[in-house]
């Protein structure tokens, strides 16, 4: 697969063999020696829009079930009074016996002021949402950019899954210098939309979590606990 990669894809002080792992890392579907982590790791989504919260709320079912005590947090409150301190606060109330905490949003605002080191995107399957997906990553890496991993949402199959990766893939590499990782996509078979839920969704957000799980692909940022008075 790295053989296969125009140069351009990968970051300029990344190497080749260094691009070699990192495939090989986050494009395996093979299972791997878990280890469960002292604290609860997040897992930060940013969505193209509302109607995908299914994605991260059904993931985190998939999650349990699969023997991964898993916490659904949105970070956009209606309040308005989400924040790091909040976030810190609830994972130390309610998900001190998690594994996994999933953190849905749909403003890269409010993901960029947590600063996390890792989120992912949940891609629709056409060019309008590709452009939109590339703005979103160009606000993400105006400071820092976090490592980005992608799911394509609603493609006709793998092959178009994979088009419409490679073109998101491409320009932000190129005109960003941001790699993107690919954990995967959810056909438009299995979206509520176009049936209603089965094990053919399960089975795809099954392997979307084999993907999250074996590349250990959550936020490393510790997020500082507010102290009483």
């Amino acid at each position: 697969m790295a053989s296969q990669l125009n140069p351009a894809w990968q970051r300029k002080t990344a190497s080749s063999d260094h691009l070699a792992k990192i495939s090989a890392r986050f494009l395996s579907d093979g299972p791997q020696t878990e280890q469960r982590p002292d604290s609860c790791q997040v897992i930060p989504f940013l969505l193209d829009n509302p109607s995908q919260a299914w994605i991260p709320h059904d993931l985190c079912q998939v999650l349990g079930k699969r023997g991964h005590d898993s916490l659904l947090c949105h970070l956009e409150e209606e309040d308005g009074n989400a924040s790091p301190e909040g976030l810190s606060t609830l994972l130390d109330k309610q998900a001190k016996n998690c594994e996994f905490c999933l953190l849905p949003a749909t403003s890269p605002e409010t993901v960029q002021s947590y600063q996390f080191d890792h989120v992912i995107l949940l891609v629709p399957a056409s060019l309008d949402a590709i452009l939109a997906a590339y703005q979103r990553i160009k606000h993400l890496s105006q400071h820092q950019a976090p490592e980005i991993g992608v799911v394509m949402v609603g493609p006709r199959d793998q092959h178009a899954a994979w088009r419409y990766f490679r073109k998101l893939a491409v320009g932000s590499l190129r005109y960003l210098d941001v790699p993107l990782l690919n954990l995967g996509f959810l056909p438009e078979q299995v979206t509520p939309e176009h049936g209603p839920s089965d094990h053919h969704r399960e089975n795809f957000l099954a392997r979307i979590s084999e993907r999250l799980i074996s590349s250990e692909f959550h936020s490393q940022h510790r997020l500082t606990t507010v102290q009483e008075c």
